[in-house]
Order: C-alpha cells, then structure tokens, then sequence
C-alpha cells in the first residue's frame, strides 16, 4: 500500500500468487495499517502513541517518534517527509531519513483534554492520515460539525507547516440559516458532518456527511 502524494490501493508492481514471510517485528499494541514508501515501512503503534521506521528489507527498526496521543490512522509520506494527526490535536511532520522533527502545528483551539477509550486526548483530535495535494498538507481537527464550535480545517504548507487556508465547519441549529426553505429528509438531507479521514477530487475535499 503506497501513500504518498495521493492516496492509492494498489501495487506498481505484480504481486505473486504465492507469498513469503520476509521478516517479522513483536509490536505489543493495536497497529495502524503499514505505508511502505521507497526502502521504509512505516507503521503506527497507535495506543502507545508511537510512528515506527523500518527497513522494508530485513525489517530492522530504522527510528521511532512519540507524539502527545494515540495516532489512529497511517501516516501520509510526501518526498522526504512523514505527515501524521494525533488526537492530541497536532499535526506532526518528520524527516523521513532519520525521524527528526521538522514542525508540529497545534491545530485544536484550546488545550483542554477530555477522556476516551481510557487515555486523555484532545476534543479537537486529528486523524493521523493527512491529505496531500499539491505541496500542501490538509487536514482537520474536531469530531463534529455539532460539537466543540465545529471542525476545523486546515492548509499547511508541506515543508514549512506555515498556515495557507483555515476555516472552521459550524452546525449549531440555532443560528443557522442555510437551511432556510429547505426540505427536511432525515438520513439524507440533514446538514452536517464528521471530521474522518479526507477524500479528494479534483478541486474538493470531502468529509463524512451526516
């Protein structure tokens, strides 16, 4: 599975019928799905809040980086970068050759933390795959439309984190007016959405609608 400037399913290459076991590495938490770009593996061992490295190889750890929360979702590689949400409700990037850190944006508004799953994270969470199009990283941070002032979104320069759009999505039924004169077809019409991993084409970014 390939994740680099777009997102991709499939191989450049054939895959055999039959396969082999190359190398096998003991990680003792809930594992993301791997990414594999050029000669690494990278992997997230998600409640321990740790992004893996290894060599696609022999599968020898090349690095590892601990971010400030759990990291739900594969991170998102892009020339000599990895890109990663936490719900921590930052944004990291890293150098993909050694697992340095280049910059950390702080996308949630506040620093207040809420429990879940049994760990504290942000109510503004980050998935931990970012949208890559163009240079420029995209991603949100919030659950819901309807909570905590909205979800947030953001464009970030790829290589700096330097802030090039924002904007924040807000539902509140009592201040609304876009829905003014429209019909009401619940499961289909209800305006809304839920921050997920993004989906893009062309020109648009898509959330999860309610």
């Amino acid at each position: 599975y390939r994740h680099d400037a777009q997102r991709s399913g499939a191989a450049a290459c054939d895959v055999p019928a039959k396969i082999s076991e190359q190398w096998q590495v003991p990680l003792k938490s809930r594992l993301t799905p791997p990414v594999v770009s050029g000669n690494r593996v990278y992997v997230a061992t998600r409640d321990v809040h740790t992004l893996n490295a290894f060599d696609v190889v022999d599968g020898q750890r090349l690095w590892r980086f601990t971010a400030g929360g759990r990291i739900d979702s594969p991170p998102s590689v892009y020339g000599g970068l990895v890109l990663f949400g936490c719900v921590d409700g930052r944004v990291y990037c890293l150098r993909a050759s050694d697992g340095e850190l280049v910059w950390r944006f702080t996308a949630a508004p506040s620093e207040k933390s809420i429990v879940a799953f049994g760990q504290l994270e942000s109510p503004w969470r980050v998935h931990g795959s970012v949208l890559m199009k163009d240079g420029i990283a995209y991603f949100t941070a919030g659950r819901s439309t309807y909570l905590d002032g909205g979800i947030r979104v953001f464009g970030l320069d790829a290589t700096t984190g330097k802030v090039l759009y924002e904007t924040c999505l807000d539902t509140w039924a009592r201040t609304r007016e876009d829905a003014e004169n429209k019909p009401f077809i619940p499961g289909y019409h209800m305006e809304g959405a839920s921050s997920d991993i993004l989906v893009s084409e062309g020109d648009f970014i898509y959330l999860g609608q309610y």
